[in-house]
């Protein structure tokens, strides 16, 4: 396989599961969380080969926020300026809790059809 379509199935398959996570890694943490908190969490989680980048993050974050998924607070720093942090809204709850019931559909149907490539390690090896 070559490096740009190993690159492209990388991008397709982290860009469909971008928000998911984010919102997820949101939800997951006490106190509000800054987006430099939220990407370098996801880059310490992500498999081998798939990157999260902080450069894609805050747009997301301000589409997340404008759609009425996330609200943002100003926290103080004891590093310099106040920092702008995240948590999720009752609808975004709602909406992670509904993207997470879809994507463990899709996973399983996902797996059902590669295990019978012989290539994933399924039982029908050819």
């Amino acid at each position: 396989m070559t490096v740009l379509l190993t690159d492209k199935i990388q991008r397709d398959l982290a860009s469909g599961t971008a928000w998911l996570v984010v919102l997820a890694a949101i939800e997951r943490s006490e106190a509000p969380i800054h987006g430099y908190e939220i990407a370098r969490q996801l880059s310490e989680e992500s498999p081998e080969g798939l990157n999260f980048k902080q450069g894609t993050l805050y747009p997301m974050l301000r589409t997340m926020e404008a759609e009425g998924l996330i609200s943002s607070t100003l926290v103080p720093s004891n590093e310099g300026p106040a920092r702008k942090c995240f948590r999720l809204t009752p609808e975004g709850r709602r909406t992670l809790s509904t993207w997470i019931s879809f994507w463990k559909g899709a996973e399983r149907w996902v797996n059902r059809v590669i295990s019978g490539t012989g290539l994933s390690g399924g039982s029908n090896a050819r």
